[in-house]
């Protein structure tokens, strides 16, 4: 996260003692005060989540063409009938 970003927002957050004081420690131990810690971990997880959807997210005319190639497969070439007819390394 950027700290010399201007901050031009703010939130509040209630949670119980026994969280606090966790997030308190391990802030401690990452060398932050909570605020800073609590935001980074945030702001990773935010980035996470959204890459997640954004990477599943198809626009319309993708949608199509997805549903098309599951609805109506290609047919096999040569070399994978080749490779489906050869003895399997289970059946060995």
């Amino acid at each position: 996260m950027n700290n010399l970003a201007f901050k031009d927002a703010r939130m509040e957050l209630k949670t119980t003692k026994r969280l606090k004081e966790m997030l308190n420690s391990a802030a401690s131990l990452a060398g932050q005060d909570l605020t800073s810690f609590v935001l980074a971990s945030a702001e990773e997880r935010a980035k996470f989540v959204l890459s997640e959807y954004q990477s599943l997210s198809l626009s319309h005319k993708e949608q199509l063409s997805f549903m098309a190639a599951l609805t109506k497969p290609s047919k096999p070439t040569k070399a994978l009938k080749e490779l489906m007819s050869t003895e399997s390394l289970v059946e060995r």
